[in-house]
């Protein structure tokens, strides 16, 4: 979360400072954009919290947080229907969820924020594993959602298959062994994701 969190404020403080460019000037203040994160269902809004937590901490503005709640399927219904609960109508919105599958669930999560006037929708997902029997269909079927800016997974499952342009992978080795040598200082791995303060202690390598 808080390595996903810092990649997308990054994105988010960038692209909202092109978007306030003028041939003639740059404005002098440079607002940050209206961000809501979204769970992806139930489940997640847990993990959207706490992305969410971080995301207010690095930017300084009110992030609001959103669920995707999912109805129960009628009857020889293939998806659910997700229900939304929060506000994200000319926001830019991130959906959290720790699983991409057969993108199934995005694509419907995507297609509800799109309908309900969200300004540009990310997602953010820990594992994308993309249905290994299946996997250059569920690539595609991501990469054809037109109202997805993009989205964010970790590099913690390989992918038989080279990632569509609207798929970015994270590289978490550093955040891996940052969590192994705290563990070794008996420093805390948890405010890593909080990006709390920790007692800085001489460490083996040469980091406070």
């Amino acid at each position: 979360a808080p390595v996903a969190a810092a990649y997308f404020h990054e994105e988010l403080s960038s692209a909202n400072s092109k978007e306030s460019k003028t041939d003639d000037a740059v404005d002098s203040e440079i607002s940050y954009p209206r961000v809501t994160v979204v769970a992806a269902h139930e489940g997640q809004v847990g993990r959207a919290t706490q992305f969410r937590d971080v995301l207010k901490r690095l930017s300084g503005e009110d992030i609001e947080l959103a669920v995707l709640a999912r109805s129960r399927m009628k009857a020889g219904a293939k998806v659910y229907e997700p229900k939304l609960v929060g506000k994200v109508a000319g926001r830019k919105c991130i959906i959290i969820d720790d699983i991409v599958n057969t993108g199934t669930t995005l694509v419907s999560n995507v297609n509800m924020l799109k309908h309900e006037g969200a300004d540009a929708i990310y997602a953010w997902a820990t594992h994308g594993v993309f249905e290994k029997n299946n996997c250059e269909e569920t690539l595609q079927k991501i990469n054809k959602l037109d109202d997805l800016e993009y989205l964010l997974t970790s590099n913690s499952v390989t992918s038989p298959q080279l990632l569509p342009l609207k798929i970015r992978s994270l590289n978490v080795a550093p955040l891996l062994a940052e969590a192994i040598a705290r563990a070794l200082h008996d420093q805390s791995i948890s405010s890593i994701l909080s990006l709390e303060p920790y007692m800085a202690v001489e460490r083996y390598d040469g980091d406070p």
